[in-house]
C-alpha cells in the first residue's frame, strides 16, 4: 500500500547532507503528486511547503528544480512553482520511451532475477488476483515490484534510474488523469515473468514491448472514452 508521506526527521536536518535531504524531498513530493493533493495548475509556495515536509526551503528548491527538469512543474513569473498539466500526448510519448528502454531491460535481466525473488513476485501477483476490485496503490505496489526487479537485474544502474523516473511519471499521470483502478493483467503478468525467467534474451524482449504496448492501448481507450 502507498504511505502517506510523512515530515522529514529533524535530526536528519542537523547532518548537513544536502543530497540525501532533497532527495527526501523530492520523493514526499512526488508522493503528494501521486496522491492527487496537487493537481495542474496548483501553485506550490516554497516556504509553506519547506514547513509541511518540515524541512529548510533549499532542499525544498533543489527538489522542485529536480521535478522541474522532469516537466512535472514549471515556473511562472508572477505566481511560482506550478503544478504542470499533462497531456494526453505526452504521455503517449513517456510510453513509447518506457517500452524502448524497458524491453532492453527485459533482454538483459532474462534468467538473471534470484529465484527468491522470483518467487515474491509470482506470489504477490496470486495475492492480487484474488482480490475483488484491488486499489490502484495495491496495482502500483505489485507493478513496481515486478518492473524494479527487472531494471534492477539488467545490470545498468542509469538504466535503472531512468526506468524508474519514468514510471513515476507514469504514477503521476494516472493520479491527474486516470485515477480509476485499471484492470490488472495477473495472467499477462505471470506471462512476463516467465518470459524473463526462462533466459531468452529475445522472448523477454518481446514479452515486454507487447506488455507495456497493451498497456498503452487500454489507458488510451479508456481516456478516450471507447470502453
Amino acid at each position: 500500500m502507498a504511505e502517506i508521506a510523512e515530515p522529514l526527521n529533524a535530526n536528519s536536518l542537523l547532518q548537513g547532507d544536502r543530497p540525501n535531504l532533497t532527495e527526501q524531498v523530492y520523493e514526499q513530493l512526488i508522493d503528494i503528486l501521486i496522491r492527487g493533493e496537487l493537481q495542474p495548475g496548483d501553485v506550490i509556495v516554497e516556504r509553506k511547503m519547506a514547513e509541511r515536509l518540515n524541512a529548510s526551503r533549499t532542499p525544498v528548491r533543489e527538489a522542485l528544480g529536480r521535478l522541474e527538469a522532469e516537466g512535472l512543474v514549471y515556473k511562472q513569473p508572477s505566481r511560482g512553482v506550478t503544478v504542470s498539466p499533462f497531456s494526453t500526448e505526452a504521455f503517449v510519448e513517456l510510453l513509447n520511451v518506457r517500452q524502448l528502454l524497458e524491453a532492453e531491460a527485459a533482454r538483459l535481466a532474462a534468467g538473471r532475477i534470484p529465484q527468491e525473488k522470483m518467487d515474491a513476485i509470482r506470489a504477490a501477483l496470486q495475492d492480487l488476483g484474488k482480490q475483488a476490485k484491488p486499489s490502484l496503490s495495491d496495482i502500483w505496489d505489485v507493478d513496481d515490484m515486478l518492473h524494479g526487479a527487472v531494471a534492477d537485474a539488467a545490470g545498468n544502474t542509469l538504466l535503472a534510474g531512468m526506468i524508474r523516473d519514468l514510471r513515476r511519471r507514469t504514477h503521476v499521470f494516472n493520479a491527474y488523469r486516470n485515477p480509476i483502478s485499471p484492470k490488472f493483467g495477473v495472467e499477462e503478468n505471470t506471462s512476463l515473468l516467465d518470459a524473463i525467467a526462462s533466459g531468452d534474451q529475445q522472448r523477454a524482449h518481446d514479452a515486454m514491448a507487447e506488455h507495456i504496448e497493451s498497456v498503452r492501448v487500454a489507458i488510451i481507450d479508456r481516456l478516450s472514452g471507447s470502453r
